[in-house]
């Protein structure tokens, strides 16, 4: 007899084998991708190989075993309001339900979480890819789909051209004021039943807490992860460090950075150099007196008040206090708060008070942008959500 378990088992083997052959590049397929979103100017081919490496280094049978054992230890409780009641049993028959994910493209396979956790669940996935984004989730949907092919439906960058499936859930990239209209559009192309459920992803970007015990280890190293965190596909994704509460003033700490965004953007050459309304900021914090400097083609100001705006990064000097206040202020739009962990490689010296916040997510700043699989953009967990009945 086959049970659930063996299911899952031979569904995280045949996830890897194919993540593996994509990533050997079989057929062709993946050089033929990342050459053809590269020279189109979808994404530099730079952003696109820190992508793949992060796929290789943490989508394992192991990190995938990992999520689907966690995601049945912890039950429904955190799971009901969105996904109503019941409980997650990951190691009964799959129910095969279809899933229609929206894919944003902000960065390149940024949808990517989504596929896997539906292929994962044992659900069908059906996927409508961005404009900005068609080529490279293709190529790893076709291969994914030589050996799942029951769980595989179909994909297009148009939601006119998709089988009209009536999916269960739909996910997608949007805040929730946006949910009632893609509704709307989702059940008159007939993509999904009436009683789908639908999880918005809200999470704009992340903030980081740098006490001052930080500041006495290792600068260089310091400044580094800071840039990559900031710099990494051009502050565009949810991840992308766009707040630093430190016990150090932006202008005791400039230089080290400027230094560091200047080996960054010499090895990763921003698209563009610097936009127009991000000229008038920098002219208009001169003006004022406001501290500002340049970060490749972001701008990095010691005023609160630039706090969310594109390519604009702030650094305020404060306490762990204000990074609670900053992320109560900030709700579902906060994705993340990452501590420096070089010389208190537990991250508890930072971490102490905010571990007492509900509303702080807390990770490594080494990890800014190489999140694990089983990540959380927006404090909830897209696998067990899919598995809640």
């Amino acid at each position: 007899m086959v049970t659930g378990k063996e299911k899952i088992e031979d569904r995280i083997e045949l996830i890897c084998e194919a993540i593996a052959a994509w990533l050997d590049n079989e057929d062709d397929i993946l050089s033929r991708t990342a050459d053809r979103t590269a020279t189109e100017g979808l994404f530099p081919r730079h952003d696109v190989m820190f992508m793949l490496d992060s796929i290789a280094e943490t989508v394992t049978p192991d990190a995938l075993r990992g999520w689907v054992s966690r995601v049945a230890a912890q039950g429904t409780s955190e799971l009901r309001e969105t996904a109503g009641s019941g409980a997650i049993d990951p190691e009964s028959h799959p129910r095969n339900n279809h899933i229609l994910c929206l894919h944003a493209g902000n960065l390149p396979l940024v949808g990517f979480q989504d596929i896997i956790a539906t292929l994962l669940s044992g659900s069908v996935y059906h996927g409508k890819l961005s404009r900005k984004d068609p080529w490279l989730a293709d190529g790893l949907l076709r291969i994914l789909r030589k050996r799942l092919p029951e769980l595989l439906g179909g994909w297009a960058v148009r939601l006119e051209d998709l089988d009209k499936a009536g999916a269960d859930r739909v996910l997608f990239a949007g805040a929730d004021a946006s949910v009632p209209e893609v509704q709307r559009r989702i059940h008159e192309l007939g993509l999904a039943s009436n009683r789908a459920l639908f999880l918005p992803r809200t999470a704009r970007y992340s903030m980081a807490w740098i006490s001052e015990a930080d500041f006495l280890d290792d600068e260089t190293r310091l400044s580094k992860q800071l840039i990559d965190a900031m710099l990494r596909y051009e502050g565009r994704g949810c991840r992308s460090l766009v707040l630093v509460v430190a016990e150090r003033s932006l202008g005791e700490f400039a230089g080290s950075l400027g230094d560091a965004a200047e080996v960054f953007t010499r090895q990763n050459r921003p698209s563009h150099w610097r936009k127009p309304g991000v000229s008038y900021w920098r002219s208009y914090l001169k003006s004022t007196g406001k501290e500002v400097y340049d970060l490749g083609g972001q701008i990095i100001t010691d005023d609160p008040e630039l706090i969310g705006r594109d390519d604009v990064i702030c650094w305020l000097k404060g306490s762990r206090e204000d990074v609670v206040r900053l992320a109560r202020q900030a709700g579902p739009q906060l994705q993340q708060v990452y501590l420096y962990t070089g010389r208190d490689p537990l991250g508890l010296e930072s971490g102490e008070l905010l571990q007492n916040s509900e509303e702080i997510r807390m990770e490594p700043l080494s990890k800014a942008q190489r999140p694990p699989i089983d990540w959380q953009p927006d404090g909830i967990d897209v696998l067990g959500w899919l598995w809640a009945t």
